[in-house]
């Protein structure tokens, strides 16, 4: 009786901390997620203000984050590729400021 006690117990404290563990790593993906948009936020409004245009938040977070696989792709076909965070921001910047100046083109 108490071998199967100890057992309920410890299988109690497995999934208890398996749980946890799970929830745990759901916080640390939608703290990613929210700074990546953060990020991606902050590279779309400095792209804008180097290209002169004034848009919303919206259209900043989407040229920031829609930059940063633009400036990864262009950024790697030349064999530059980011290695911190620093770099990543920059080649996000240049990646959103080409996608400004493409939605210029496009929209005159």
């Amino acid at each position: 009786m108490i071998t199967l006690t100890i057992l309920l117990i410890v299988a109690l404290l497995c999934v208890l901390v398996g749980c946890l563990t799970g929830l745990l790593t759901l916080v640390g993906v939608l703290a990613s997620l929210f700074v990546g948009v953060l990020v991606g936020a902050l590279a779309g409004y400095l792209a804008g203000r180097f290209m002169g245009t004034e848009t919303s938040l919206g259209r900043n977070i989407l040229m920031g984050v829609l930059g940063s696989f633009v400036g990864e792709f262009l950024f790697g076909l030349l064999g530059i590729h980011a290695s911190g965070s620093f770099s990543s921001f920059a080649i996000s910047v240049v990646g959103a400021c080409i996608c400004i100046w493409v939605g210029q083109k496009i929209s005159k």
